[in-house]
C-alpha cells in the first residue's frame, strides 16, 4: 500500500510537469494602471460545482461546454459566468493561475475538456493542503519570467478561508474572496473584483 501511494505521487508529479511544461503560456501586459496582477483560482466549489475533482473516476464525458459527466454520472459544472470572468480580466491584461489540493490528473482533464486551460499560467495542482507554499511557487514562476507581483497585487479566490491565513504567512496581505459567501457567482464576481483592480 505505502509503495502504491508512493508511485502515485511520483507519478503524478511527472503528470504535472510535463502539462506545466506544455500548457504554461505567459506574455508581457500592460497592468501598470491597475491595482491587481494575478487573480488565483481554486477549482473544487469555485471554477466548477463539484466539491472534490479527485474523487472522479475516467474517462469523462462531455455534454455541452459546461457539463462533463465521469465513468459513474457524477457532474461537474463549470459555475455560472466563469468564462466572461475570465475573459473580462484577461482583456484588461491580468494573469490568473490555479492553486488546488487535487491530484492534478483529473483537474488538469477537466480543465482541457472545459477548454479552460488556456487562460492560465503556471497553475500548481497538488496533493497537498499547502496552499500557501503552492502560490509562493506561482509568484516565483512569474518572478523568473520577469514578472514581478506583490502580494497587495494578488487575488485569491476559494470557496473556503480556511487557507488564508496560511497564504499569508508565506506570501504576505492578499486580496481574498469566498466564492458562495462573498460573491454569488462569476457575474457577480466581476462587479466586486472591479473595485480591486482599478486605482482610486
Amino acid at each position: 500500500m505505502i509503495a502504491h501511494i508512493i508511485f502515485r505521487l511520483y507519478a503524478n508529479s511527472l503528470f504535472y510537469d510535463k502539462k506545466l511544461l506544455q500548457k504554461v503560456f505567459i506574455s508581457k501586459r500592460n497592468v501598470s494602471h491597475y491595482m491587481l496582477k494575478l487573480i488565483v483560482l481554486d477549482v473544487d466549489r469555485t471554477i466548477w460545482s463539484h466539491n472534490d475533482a479527485s474523487s472522479l473516476i475516467p474517462p469523462f464525458k462531455k455534454i455541452n461546454d459546461d457539463l462533463i459527466i465521469d465513468k459513474c454520472g457524477s457532474r461537474v459544472e463549470l459555475n455560472y459566468g466563469l468564462r466572461n470572468f475570465l475573459e473580462h480580466f484577461i482583456s484588461l491584461g491580468l494573469y490568473f493561475s490555479i492553486s488546488s489540493w487535487n491530484f492534478p490528473e483529473n483537474v488538469f482533464e477537466l480543465l482541457e475538456n472545459f477548454n479552460i486551460l488556456k487562460y492560465f499560467s503556471y497553475p500548481v495542482i497538488e496533493p497537498s493542503p499547502n496552499k500557501g507554499l503552492m502560490i509562493k511557487k506561482i509568484v516565483e514562476n512569474f518572478r523568473k519570467d520577469n514578472v514581478i507581483i506583490s502580494p497587495k497585487e494578488i487575488l485569491y479566490i476559494d470557496d473556503r478561508s480556511i487557507h488564508l491565513d496560511e497564504v499569508k504567512r508565506f506570501i504576505g496581505p492578499v486580496n481574498f474572496l469566498r466564492y458562495g459567501i462573498d460573491v454569488v457567482d462569476w457575474n457577480d464576481a466581476i462587479c466586486k473584483v472591479e473595485s480591486l483592480v482599478s486605482k482610486t
